[in-house]
């Protein structure tokens, strides 16, 4: 099993240093940059990928288009990304008929059938091995539907792709819907885990919002996360017992066979780069790259 943390500019600095170590930076799949991100080494990309709106394809929430498949094609090979990720996160606005926040089952199977045409055009593209969906945290754009354990569940039982675990999305999507932590992670798929993500847990509020700022984040995108408790921050106290209690998890075999851990802290882009610090990824890559070092 791999680690890898996001592409940034000071990750870069700080692994050249011999610093910090890592097995892979994640990066965003954006091909006129693809060149600058392999010269920092070995790499993959994360691809900006929605299932679930029932159009029979991926669509791609940056370009605003239905998925490109030759270029994706072409940036995995380049970058030998082995796995075709896909976020399963559609918009309230492509299901007018449903409820914002019906659990009901009939609710969650209209949800399901339009899932499944998605992944099933991707699979019968790639293959089921080389699919992975990824769970979503349940933010207000969102149905709540869209983080039933058995939406995920039916999604991989029926395409036989893999799951992605963002475990910073399930401890959310858990919060939204009222449950324990553990007991909303052991519904999901995880026997089925390829690849798993992981941050810290913080309040969008304060020195974030004021270095998002700094940094020349939109007034727009500050609105958005203010007051919210997010991901792709750094590790608390109770991230860090959080993390404990999921290596556990992993090496009691719970969580199938992912090829990697990615944490997910810091980036590129206003906003993500306004939340890297250097000090925090001086502490805390190498306490993660370790936990997984000793799976």
């Amino acid at each position: 099993m791999k680690f890898a943390v996001n592409y940034s500019a000071a990750a870069v600095e700080l692994a050249r240093a011999g610093k910090i170590k890592t097995d892979y930076f994640k990066c965003p799949a954006w091909q006129d940059r693809l060149a600058e991100f392999q010269a920092a080494g070995a790499i993959y990309v994360h691809l900006p990928l929605i299932v679930g709106n029932g159009n029979g394809d991926a669509f791609n929430h940056e370009t605003r288009r239905v998925a490109d498949w030759r270029a994706i094609e072409t940036m995995l090979a380049q970058t030998q990304t082995p796995l075709v990720n896909l976020h399963l996160a559609p918009s309230a606005k492509d299901f007018p008929d449903l409820p914002t926040d019906s659990l009901k089952p009939a609710h969650v199977q209209v949800l399901l059938e339009r899932a499944i045409r998605d992944v099933q055009t991707v699979v019968q593209r790639f293959g089921k091995e080389s699919v992975i969906i990824e769970n979503t945290d349940g933010t207000e754009e969102q149905l709540r539907a869209v983080v039933a354990p058995e939406l995920i569940r039916g999604v991989v039982a029926a395409t036989g792709c893999g799951f992605l675990l963002d475990v910073s999305h399930a401890r959310l999507a858990a919060i939204n819907l009222g449950m324990d932590v553990a007991d909303y992670i052991a519904a999901l798929p995880v026997a089925h885990t390829k690849e798993i993500h992981v941050t810290g847990l913080q309040m969008f509020a304060g020195e974030w919002i004021a270095r998002a700022r700094e940094f020349g984040t939109s007034e727009q995108t500050i609105a958005l996360f203010r007051n919210r408790l997010i991901d792709h921050l750094p590790m608390t106290d109770a991230d860090w017992e959080f993390w404990a209690w999921a290596m556990h998890e992993l090496r009691a075999g719970k969580w199938g066979a992912p090829w990697i851990v990615a944490f997910e802290y810091g980036g590129v882009g206003a906003l993500w780069e306004a939340t890297t610090k250097r000090d925090v990824l001086l502490a805390q890559v190498p306490r993660l790259y370790a936990s997984i070092s000793q799976k």
